[in-house]
């Protein structure tokens, strides 16, 4: 009977875990999943970035190829389609607006200089960019 009782005494201490480890086990997988959240999040934001900023350049020569024909650069979001060689894949993109942290890519036409300029949203930093550092056709790049 002595050995039966030891033998329950075992079968009771070990049926589970602990409360203690139960919240480790937890804590752990959520260090675990905040630190993807985090990373995913900045896989994200670089990669809409680099979008953001390939479709500004493809603007920027599409503008730099309707000026050649034309010698004058679009001034409208249709004058991007008059010329074959200026064609957009995505015309929709092409915004004739100021820019706004809400926009991703824009073009703008300036009739002060008779150039243009070209933004994009930098979604890593937070802030709007240009594909050439501020200036670009003669066109002063608005700080954001």
């Amino acid at each position: 009977m002595g050995a039966t009782l030891g033998n329950m005494n075992k079968r009771a201490s070990s049926r589970g875990f602990t409360i203690v480890e139960l919240l480790i086990v937890i804590v752990v997988i959520a260090i675990l999943a905040a630190i993807t959240i985090v990373a995913y999040n900045g896989i994200q934001n670089r990669a809409k970035t680099s979008a953001a900023r390939e479709l500004a350049s493809q603007i920027a020569k599409k503008a730099e190829a309707y000026h050649v024909i034309t010698s004058n650069y679009p001034t409208t979001k249709a004058a991007f389609s008059t010329q074959q060689e200026s064609t957009l894949d995505n015309p929709a993109s092409v915004i004739l607006a100021s820019p706004s942290n809400e926009t991703t890519v824009g073009y703008q036409y300036c009739a002060t200089s008779g150039g243009y300029r070209v933004w994009y949203r930098d979604f890593v930093a937070g802030t709007l960019a240009s594909i050439d550092g501020g200036t670009l056709g003669g066109c002063v790049y608005p700080a954001s």
